[in-house]
């Protein structure tokens, strides 16, 4: 989603309507009041083709910000908030071409929406109801983005569910949007500023894979998918989808630095089928890398990784596979997809990252106190401990206090490889767009600028030319520049 101004408004948070079917035994009741406001998209479920009428939800549908739906239309068809039914085979189809996480993020923003309506007796679809629950988040501490992230979906959700947001409605989010960016950019200590993941640098690579054993099986898997994170770059999701056709060894013609003669370099070739900006695989994005000289050689990597697949008689499928007593394993919960059996997921590459920084030193081990800030369960515990009027003061004031712990500290993640190889092109002087290209970024995207240094260099630092420019002799006789130089100093003796 986009941190712009106006990412509330953003079609990318438009819910489908298809998100919101839910079987129905008779025709509900039309929904106008707080007290039936039920529990939202709570529970999602797969679709059964082969069941006589299939439920698109395990959880009832919102029904302030659903029209009541007509009779059942038969076996093994659902029906759509706008009325028209649709074989539950197609509606399977459509519900599942939405990433399960973005669908689950919509669902726990809505739900979370409706129980605050239920509790302040609101309905959702009333003039003014979703501006006060996003000053009602502002007031509580949460960021700018965070409810551009929830306006974002409330509003395509009532849209596609009833009365959409009018104009004055827009104008009020905005303004209380606005107005929460500009007490966090005030803030004395910070709070307010983004939170992002520390930058693995390519030293940072070498010495988290150091801390890997390459002897073992799991050792070399996690130095593939260290190298292949960070060179790709790709995101925690990119190197674990890989399967073993998408890695293939090139060759690269590089031209002499010297004698200007094309000469042969080992390579490889990667091609990403599908990822966060390409959900549906409807283009192929393929990433070149040239062999390195050092450790972090992703080719290196890939031909010792080869080896144990070929040693186990593997040769489709998963690229990166599970491993267990030195040994690749089909073991553990099984995959949505049968096809992605033995696979690791994207937790599997967060983790790795997270586990080696700490194992070489990059991040501090967390004291008792600042793991229990952190802990959700602690704060439920502390929570249930207080009276009503003082639980909302101390859940702010908490929310607060991590923020400010996780500025304070270096966090490693997925992004981590991202911005590191971002912010290593950028030292070496590559240009903006050759990074966008390489690194898979649309052209002027706001995310790369968020990744790249936007400070100027010193050594193009005006100030610093101003120095150079005060400190150099002038010129024979004297000239312009001496003789301004000449005057300040003079005014500044004069003035003491």
């Amino acid at each position: 989603m986009s941190n712009g101004g106006g990412a509330w408004g953003d079609t990318e948070n438009v819910p489908s309507a298809l998100d919101v079917l839910a079987e129905r035994d008779e025709p509900a009741p039309h929904p106008r009041s707080a007290g039936n406001v039920p529990d939202a998209l709570e529970g999602m479920e797969e679709l059964d083709a082969s069941a006589p009428y299939s439920s698109w939800a395990a959880g009832p549908v919102p029904d302030a910000l659903a029209d009541p739906l007509p009779e059942l239309p038969g076996p093994g068809r659902v029906v759509t908030p706008s009325g028209r039914t649709l074989a539950a085979a197609t509606a399977r189809r459509v519900r599942l071409a939405t990433p399960a996480n973005t669908r689950r993020g919509r669902e726990s923003r809505a739900s979370q929406f409706v129980a605050w309506c239920r509790e302040h007796g609101r309905v959702p679809s009333d003039p003014g109801t979703v501006p006060d629950y996003v000053a009602w988040l502002a007031d509580r501490g949460h960021q700018a983005q965070t409810l551009e992230t929830y306006a974002g979906t409330l509003v395509h959700f009532l849209a596609l569910n009833g009365p959409p947001l009018d104009a004055e409605d827009r104008s009020y989010i905005s303004a209380v949007v606005n107005h929460r960016a500009a007490e966090t950019a005030a803030d004395p200590d910070g709070a307010g500023d983004a939170l992002q993941a520390s930058e693995c640098s390519r030293e940072d690579l070498v010495a988290m894979l150091a801390t890997l054993d390459r002897a073992t099986v799991a050792g070399r898997r996690d130095a593939l998918a260290l190298t292949l994170a960070w060179y790709v770059p790709g995101r925690a999701s990119e190197p674990a989808s890989l399967n073993i056709r998408d890695v293939v060894e090139g060759v690269a013609e590089v031209a002499d630095e010297t004698t200007a003669e094309l000469r042969e370099l080992p390579a490889l070739v990667i091609t990403l089928r599908r990822s966060k900006t390409n959900p549906h695989g409807r283009t192929v994005d393929r990433v070149r890398i040239v062999a390195q000289d050092d450790e972090t050689c992703p080719l290196a990597a890939w031909r010792t990784w080869r080896q144990v697949l070929a040693a186990a008689g593997v040769d489709r499928g998963p690229l990166l596979r599970r491993v267990k007593n030195n040994s690749l394993t089909t073991a553990g919960r099984p995959p949505r997809d049968p096809e992605r059996a033995g696979g690791i997921c994207d937790r599997t590459i967060r983790n790795l990252i997270r586990d080696t920084a700490a194992a070489a030193g990059l991040t501090r081990e967390l004291s008792r106190e600042e793991r229990r800030l952190l802990s959700t369960a602690a704060e439920a515990d502390e929570l249930a401990a207080l009276d009503q009027a003082r639980r909302e003061a101390f859940a702010v004031e908490r929310r607060r206090a991590r923020r400010l712990l996780r500025h304070s500290m270096r966090r490693y993640s997925g992004h981590s490889m991202r911005r590191g190889q971002v912010r290593h092109l950028q030292r070496l002087a590559v240009p903006r767009h050759i990074i966008e290209t390489h690194c898979r970024y649309v052209p002027g995207s706001k995310a790369l600028a968020r990744y790249l240094d936007d400070t100027l260099p010193w050594q193009d630092n005006p100030t610093v030319l101003m120095r150079r420019a005060r400190r150099a002799p002038g010129p024979p006789g004297g000239g312009v520049r001496a003789t301004a130089a000449a005057g300040m100093t003079g005014a500044t003796e004069g003035e003491g």
